[in-house]
């Protein structure tokens, strides 16, 4: 969110909208002590009736220090005199370092924010192969390698993943080698 974007709103929170929801969301994630950001998303919310106002008023509250303000800045419906707001801002901002800065690029829109929103959320999916390999990448390397993790994987289901263990394990402890070898048959017998 663009500093100007945040003081307009500040001076005329009757422009919040669902347009505003998604920066102010950003921006209260990514400085969580930023009061003036956290009214402003609380505000947006009741303005909206959307029904995560409680949750975010909840985690809000932790982080305003004078909730009377916010009480009385999300009970009144306009702002009757703009000083009022002025002051306000003046307040919190002079009392703290924070500052929004300036972004890169100030010609990013709203589909743009949601454009890198939903290529955020296709990154963090993974298929089951990708999680496959990492547990295998995980096993290859001796030093995470435990029985423990071994047992996991084969109450998981994992049953590939389960003998490469108990073989790493049974060429880190050959006095155990033994008993590795029968977790080994056991874990086949799963899978047949």
């Amino acid at each position: 969110m663009l500093a100007a974007d945040f003081h307009k709103l500040l001076k005329s929170p009757e422009q919040l909208n669902e347009g505003t929801l998604p920066m102010l969301k950003e921006l209260v994630e990514r400085k969580p002590a930023f009061q003036l950001g956290w009214m402003l998303l609380l505000k947006n919310l009741k303005v909206l009736g959307s029904p995560e106002f409680d949750s975010y008023l909840g985690r809000g509250a932790f982080y305003i220090a004078d909730r009377r303000k916010l009480y009385h800045f999300l009970m009144t419906e306009s702002i009757s005199a703009e000083g009022e707001m002025d002051q306000l801002a003046n307040e919190y901002l002079s009392t703290g370092s924070y500052q929004i800065e300036q972004e890169q690029a100030p010609e990013e829109t709203l589909s743009d924010l949601v454009k890198s929103l939903r290529k955020k959320a296709s990154l963090a999916r993974e298929t089951k192969d990708e999680q496959d390999a990492k547990a295998k990448e995980r096993v290859e390397s001796p030093e995470f390698v435990t029985e423990t993790l071994a047992k996991i994987y084969t109450q998981q289901g994992m049953y590939k993943q389960a003998i490469l263990a108990y073989e790493k394990l049974s060429l880190k402890y050959p006095e155990k080698n033994i008993y590795f070898a029968g977790r080994i048959e056991e874990v086949k017998k799963l899978t047949n």
